[in-house]
């Protein structure tokens, strides 16, 4: 009977220790912002990247780029590719003080959202005819992909970063349920 106690008291510790650690890696931080949050640039840029410390959930994820009057000049969907999420600026976008308002599903399907501001101080370079050409027929296989579409395998699949330690803790957690069972066992037949 003490063997069980015992057993039952390390099972629940072992379960408590688990928890935070796994609660802890599962939420995504956003870590930078290209342009920097604050930041002046020479003209606006193609796209804005936000960088992640995990790869965020492609369902859900949107990034609105207001420019000075309000209006979202983002260009299409954003695209997903590990930690980075990269969202498109139209050509042609005006200068000024832009507003990146950004939602994205965190890795543990919870979502997460922010903004972050950059100035330009010229417009965007406007598409060119040959550009635009080359964009409705794309050279390779790759190109052809639609943006914001993202490998299945790293947008909505869980992280190894998640499961590693959780396998590993359910490993030691067996080993040691093994051990004190065992050890419970040679005690009942001793007594």
């Amino acid at each position: 009977m003490r063997g069980l106690v015992r057993l039952l008291a390390v099972l629940g510790l072992g379960g408590a220790l688990m928890l935070p650690a796994a609660a802890a890696q599962a939420h995504d931080v956003l870590e930078q912002t290209t342009p920097a949050d604050g930041s002046t640039v020479q003209s606006v840029p193609a796209s804005v990247v936000l960088t992640f410390d995990h790869t965020p959930i492609g369902i859900g994820t949107e990034i609105q780029v207001k420019d000075p009057a309000g209006t979202n000049q983002a260009d299409g969907a954003p695209s997903i590719v590990d930690g980075n999420v990269t969202q498109p600026i139209k050509p042609g976008a005006p200068a000024g003080t832009y507003t990146v308002v950004w939602r994205v599903v965190s890795a543990d399907s919870h979502p997460i959202e922010g903004t972050f501001t950059f100035t330009a101080k010229t417009a965007g370079a406007a598409q060119t005819g040959s550009a635009a050409a080359g964009q409705q027929q794309p050279s390779s296989p790759e190109a052809a992909s639609a943006p914001g579409t993202a490998a299945p395998s790293s947008s909505s699949s869980p992280t190894p970063e998640l499961w590693i330690p959780l396998a590993a803790a359910a490993l030691v957690l067996i080993a040691v349920l093994a051990f004190l069972t065992r050890r419970a066992v040679r005690r009942a037949a001793e007594e």
